[in-house]
């Protein structure tokens, strides 16, 4: 399993944070841990099973149960750099990419509810419109650390953030949904909206 590989002495939210956070990150295998859901005994991880939203998306889900080799495996991201842009950064399945294919996470134009947007794993063929939609700020959390959000670029305005989060909504009984959050932004989703960063 991974440890988080930064530390700060200096709490305050600063840009050149998140600089270091993501040349740190750029290039290099990750998971995401939900610090809102884990606990001391039992860390949440993203990942992304074998199920498929449609023929060219898959499901990106939030793993509530004891953790094997294969959500180990499958809740891996390749940190890839957004040109021009210190605090962007997209996201790569490397279980199910290829030499020849990146599948990448990203937010597309699907709603789960009024509030709620979708975040897939596209598994087709890559275009402009694929790239734009995951791209994500990274935002670090005030005060701590080693806890980052991500927001979405492509949705996100000038007076509105767009963050992805774990919500209280299972997809089964040991699997939890990963979302887009487009309505007024609460404490409630600015905590399920963190996540500790570990790399092997």
């Amino acid at each position: 399993m991974g440890d988080l590989w930064w530390t700060e002495e200096d709490e305050s939210f600063e840009t050149g944070d998140v600089t270091k956070i993501v040349q740190e990150m750029v290039g290099r295998k990750i998971r995401l841990v939900s610090f809102h859901w884990s606990t001391n005994s039992r860390k949440e991880y993203l990942y992304f099973p074998d199920l498929g939203w449609s023929s060219k998306r898959g499901m990106v889900l939030s793993w509530k149960d004891e953790v094997q080799e294969d959500i180990l495996s499958k809740s891996q991201f390749l940190v890839e750099a957004v040109p021009n842009q210190e605090d962007q950064i997209r996201l790569i399945s490397v279980h199910w990419s290829t030499n020849s294919r990146k599948e990448y996470l990203y937010s597309p134009t699907i709603d789960q509810s009024s509030e709620r947007r979708m975040v897939l794993l596209w598994k087709g063929k890559v275009q402009e419109d694929i790239l734009s939609k995951s791209r994500y700020v990274v935002e670090k959390v005030p005060g701590k650390d080693n806890q980052i959000r991500l927001i979405s670029v492509h949705w996100s305005t000038n007076s509105h953030k767009e963050y992805l989060y774990s919500p209280a909504i299972d997809w089964s009984n040991k699997r939890r949904m990963f979302l887009s959050w487009k309505g007024d932004v609460q404490k409630d989703i600015l905590s399920k909206s963190r996540y500790l960063i570990s790399i092997d």
